[in-house]
């Protein structure tokens, strides 16, 4: 799949890509691993000791998550071949999800993204599936029931994979489809992601049903189903942002003019001129000179005693936190202030031109702009 993903245990850098493994990994490693060696394995090989069947289960359970992130490496390679940057691949408990930075440019490039996992789940089980070949005549049973398993799981993924709603790779193969015959990315997000969320509430429902009756292994459908619901809802609010925001520059959505506090401004000044006055959370920092010095977070007059403010200037405390991370220039697009806005911490953001304020940016305005432009093409409609 491929779309947003969080953070976790980072594992190293790779054609350019940061991987990382998502701490949830652990848990669900370790319910494969066991499930493997104390069922699959012991009715496929009877008669051998636990210890086999816990190497055979590790082994398998690394080889298969192995082969998720092929799959995720795929779609990324790709990516990149077409010229959209892939900054990182995010080890789920139920997958991988590669974060490609941006919409693809056409239809073209969107169907050779979506296509490239499948194709390396494929060739993975082909090549899992002449291993198992070649074992089983060498007699080496144990590594050929290993190779079987894998090459069944990874059929078995791409099958689930072709499922034809967004955010699957089926869905984004239909997309790219519809996208080329109507010529309307929106549209086709729209359709794919309907049907994705279908499939996801099939599958939350089969998870519940399944559970009453005491197969608690059913649980896993009613997580695929709840994450892949909410792939698929921010995939379109995704692709809405996308559309709607191309072209525009900062500049055209910011709010001009903000308060700035002056550099020298003691802090007990600050909180009675502009924080209790003026009902913002931050405010732009600067200089004599007119140059910008930092963004003033509320939150970071919890980092001194209220004793100490007076004597505190707001460009002292402003300068103890990173400059750069707090603004952005105005000619910047605004689908790179959207991103970084939606990031934890980025509320609002100064907005610069030569170094000095001209505006400051935050959600709202991102948002309010695509509100109007969103309803005013109904309106049309």
């Amino acid at each position: 799949m491929t779309g947003p993903s969080r953070f976790g245990l980072f594992l190293g850098r790779f054609f350019g890509i940061k991987f990382y493994l998502d701490y949830s990994w652990f848990l669900i490693a370790a319910v494969v691993t066991y499930e493997l060696a104390a069922d699959m394995f012991p009715h496929s090989l009877p008669g051998h000791s636990r210890a086999l069947y816990l190497a055979m289960g590790v082994v398998a359970a690394l080889a298969f998550f192995l082969s998720i992130l092929l799959h995720e490496l795929g779609h990324s390679l790709v990516s990149q071949r077409c010229g959209i940057p892939v900054p990182r691949i995010t080890l789920l408990f139920i997958g991988g999800i590669a974060e490609i930075s941006r919409e693809p440019d056409n239809a073209r490039a969107e169907l050779k993204i979506a296509a490239g996992g499948p194709a390396v789940s494929i060739l993975l089980g082909i090549l899992y599936a002449a291993g198992a070949l070649v074992t089983y005549y060498l007699r080496w049973n144990a590594l050929s029931i290993v190779f079987r398993w894998l090459a069944l799981v990874n059929i078995v993924l791409v099958v689930f994979n072709l499922i034809p709603g967004y955010p699957l790779d089926g869905g984004r193969i239909l997309r790219a489809i519809i996208w080329a015959r109507t010529g309307n990315l929106r549209k086709a997000t729209f359709i794919t992601t309907r049907i994705g969320i279908g499939f996801s509430w099939v599958l939350i429902a089969v998870g519940v049903i399944v559970l009453f009756q005491g197969w608690w292994d059913a649980f896993v459908f009613f997580l695929i189903g709840i994450f892949l619901k909410g792939a698929a809802e921010s995939g379109y609010t995704s692709t809405l942002y996308h559309e709607l925001l191309t072209g525009v520059r900062v500049r055209e959505i910011m709010t001009s003019h903000p308060a700035c506090i002056p550099a020298h401004t003691p802090l007990n000044i600050v909180v009675d001129d502009f924080f209790l006055t003026r009902n913002h959370v931050a405010y732009p920092v600067i200089g004599d000179d007119g140059e910008f010095r930092g963004l003033l977070r509320l939150e970071y007059l919890k980092e001194l005693p209220r004793e100490k403010w007076p004597y505190t200037t707001a460009g002292d405390l402003a300068s103890t936190h990173e400059t750069a991370g707090a603004s952005i220039d105005a000619t910047e697009p605004a689908e790179t202030a959207m991103r970084r806005l939606l990031a934890v911490g980025e509320g609002r953001l100064a907005v610069l031109d030569a170094g000095k304020v001209t505006g400051i940016i935050t959600r709202h305005d991102v948002l309010r702009f695509i509100t109007i432009h969103t309803e005013l093409e109904e309106i049309d409609d």
